[in-house]
């Protein structure tokens, strides 16, 4: 009874992290669509488009947990570290380099609480308890607590409504989201990882260019 409560909470929570994901992700591709050229637009819309698609497939597929098993073991690997990766590759395109963020929430984020979701995600490897996995999915929930409070394209339409954004790490969110449902779902792991890292590449890339070279904004 506990195993099929705790599979059916992660599952309403993956699938709310997908809801989530898709507020957050499209409402930015709307606002990047509008203020940048079309060559600039183009491939962020066609990166939101598969992000939510193999979340969708990990999320509401039928899962088949096998936490004692060995085989894909690397892939598993790769999905744990991409999780605070996505993360931290989110973090360098607000703050940069810097420990200290555009708010006190932020800097908590970057130096507290990415560090403890890698942590778990240490925990869930040794353990291979699906529980872990749940826990790695609340806690990721807790970086997108509006706070960003950079006034840029992604963040406006939020601040002139909220006042503050919860987009920052929206991006490392997906990773999550994407990882955890592939784990769970012990299946797609290859198109999840290609996925998650192309996530952290662009992010990556973002950092370089937007901070050295201040584009595209």
């Amino acid at each position: 009874m506990t195993i099929v409560s705790s599979d059916r909470l992660q599952r309403w929570l993956l699938r709310a992290g997908l809801i989530i994901s898709a507020v957050l992700l499209i409402r930015f591709a709307i606002d990047f669509g509008e203020r940048m050229s079309w060559w600039l637009a183009a491939p962020f819309w066609l990166l939101v488009i598969a992000a939510l698609g193999v979340s969708a497939v990990n999320v509401f597929g039928e899962g088949r947990f096998d936490g004692a098993a060995d085989s894909d073991l690397k892939a598993r690997v790769l999905l744990l570290t991409a999780i605070p990766l996505g993360f931290f590759a989110s973090s360098l395109d607000c703050t940069g380099l810097s420990l200290q963020g555009c708010s006190s929430f932020c800097t908590f984020i970057k130096i507290v609480w990415i560090p403890l979701i890698a942590a778990v995600c240490l925990v869930y490897y040794f353990t291979r308890k699906r529980g872990w996995l749940t826990v790695i999915v609340v806690m990721s929930l807790v970086a997108l607590v509006p706070h960003c409070v950079c006034y840029n394209v992604g963040n406006a339409w939020w601040i002139d409504r909220i006042g503050a954004s919860p987009l920052c790490y929206g991006w490392g969110f997906v990773v999550s989201i994407i990882a955890v449902g592939a784990m769970r779902r012990a299946a797609y792991y290859w198109p999840s990882l290609v996925l998650c890292f192309t996530i952290i590449a662009g992010a990556t890339t973002f950092f370089v260019l937007h901070h050295y070279f201040q584009f595209p904004w």
